[in-house]
């Protein structure tokens, strides 16, 4: 924080920049994963050249001679929201994700037709938004891809695996190419982990996982700064038989015992693995919004959100039915459909556990899987994210400074002098209900103002435009 007296000096030696003060407002804390609170009421965030160049109350921060004022009495600034596990595969999602406050979406790479999670196809904003990509990670294949047969034991038994030297090209190329995070893939052994861990920190990167051949709590032993998917690291949970023959099959129906084990009205216990995961720096990212909107287990029909206009229906993954909100996986299984949502809310349960017991979340959507909407989406998760326990605080530290502490981000997700000048301004408070983050009045991006009404008005447009020429 710098206040009056170490301002001058920012001043003198900063060359007659165009000064911005936001005034008023109260400033949010997200410190401390969300239990801190040290909240600054009547607050100035003073912001030149994309950056925030002071921050406090009223009475703490002059401002030089040519600031200009913009008033906000009465009401709420938070740092620009950041969608840990995201898309951009048009300029529509773009414009999406800013109109809803996303000021960094996370985007995980993969090769065309890959089987693992991540974009093949990733769109270069116009309009602001910061794009950061993470790259995926096996420990055979030189693409990071995995096998798309099963079960998986002539490949763990008799496929060559990649040595340590390979794989430290791989995440220096990572690294060259710009990615800010690396994924660890199904078929990395606990050796190879290690590499990319050591490897990833020295280039400080950040390294999030989907498991098989490596157990969870080895993971969190060496380092991994992320779990992503609840639906997979839950079922470490499951006996370890039950996890081996996950591990033999993890693209097949190998994990439908570790699953029925998870889902179970007695589920197992998730006591030491919480425990765990407190004492350590590995977060979870349970994407909670894939399988609420999937399984309709609290996700609403993502066409009823106003983000839903910047984006097509053929832009979205499995998309819920437009006019009937039918969901096309749940909709696909009749006969197992209350099987399907007690086991989505099961997987929930364990969340809400794990987070009791002291585990880190962080907010990512897996847009656009099943429908979920770029920009929305991320609002539905928090909703979801305080569903299993986390107080409005927590949940908006899930998506601000819990990402940019796990993912290394050390210029972004705080409202700290020096930090990107990306933030929001609300007209509710999100202390007291995470919804808040709807009320929007403003969003800056890199020290910017963004026309909210000018990205509605031309999405809008567009979807007339396209229903005239259908």
């Amino acid at each position: 924080m710098i206040f009056a007296s170490i301002l001058a000096s920012v001043i003198m030696s900063v060359p007659t920049p165009h000064f911005v003060a936001i005034v008023g407002a109260t400033l949010i804390d997200v410190s401390k994963e969300g239990r801190a609170g040290s909240d600054i009421k009547d607050s100035v965030v003073l912001i030149a050249e994309g950056r925030i160049v002071a921050i406090g109350d009223r009475q703490q921060v002059r401002l030089p001679p040519d600031t200009k004022i913009v008033n906000a009495t009465h009401r709420f600034v938070i740092p620009g929201l950041i969608d840990g596990f995201g898309a951009v595969r048009t300029q529509g999602f773009a414009d999406a994700y800013l109109y809803e406050g996303v000021t960094t979406v996370i985007v995980p790479t993969a090769p065309k037709a890959a089987n693992v999670d991540g974009e093949s196809t990733v769109v270069a904003p116009e309009n602001g938004l910061s794009v950061l990509t993470g790259a995926p990670i096996s420990g055979y294949s030189v693409t990071g891809d995995i096998p798309k047969g099963s079960p998986w034991v002539k490949h763990r038994l008799q496929d060559r695996r990649l040595d340590s030297a390979e794989l430290t090209a791989q995440v220096a190329a990572a690294a060259a190419a710009g990615r800010r995070v690396i994924a660890a893939g199904f078929d990395v052994w606990p050796d190879q982990l290690d590499v990319i861990v050591s490897e990833a920190h020295r280039r400080g990167l950040a390294v999030t996982a989907e498991l098989a051949f490596t157990s969870y709590p080895y993971a969190v032993n060496a380092g991994v700064d992320a779990f992503v998917r609840n639906d997979k690291y839950s079922l470490t949970l499951s006996w370890p038989q039950d996890f081996l023959a996950y591990a033999d099959d993890p693209v097949g129906s190998g994990g439908s015992a570790a699953a029925r084990a998870v889902c179970s009205p007695e589920m197992p216990d998730p006591a030491a693995f919480g425990n765990q995961l407190q004492a350590s720096h590995t977060a979870l990212m349970p994407t909670l919004s894939m399988e609420a909107t999937a399984d309709d287990v609290g996700g609403p029909n993502p066409w009823t959100l106003r983000a839903a206009a910047f984006v097509d229906l053929s832009d979205l993954d499995d998309p819920v039915d437009p006019k009937t909100g039918a969901r096309p996986y749940l909709d696909s299984h009749p006969e197992r459909r209350d099987r399907i949502q007690t086991c989505a809310r099961r997987k929930q349960e364990v969340d809400r556990r794990l987070h009791a017991l002291g585990a880190v979340y962080l907010a990512g959507t897996a847009t656009p899987s099943y429908g979920v909407i770029p920009g929305g989406g991320l609002h539905g998760e928090l909703r979801l994210l305080q569903g299993i326990g986390l107080t409005p605080r927590e949940a908006l530290a899930a998506a601000t400074s819990n990402i940019a502490n796990a993912f290394r981000l050390a210029d972004r997700g705080k409202l700290e002098s020096g930090r990107r000048a990306d933030l929001v301004i609300l007209t509710a408070d999100p202390r007291i209900d995470i919804a808040a983050v709807d009320a929007i009045s403003e969003v800056m991006v890199n020290g910017k103002f963004v026309d909210r009404a000018r990205l509605m008005d031309r999405a809008v447009a567009q979807r007339h435009a396209a229903a005239k020429g259908g």
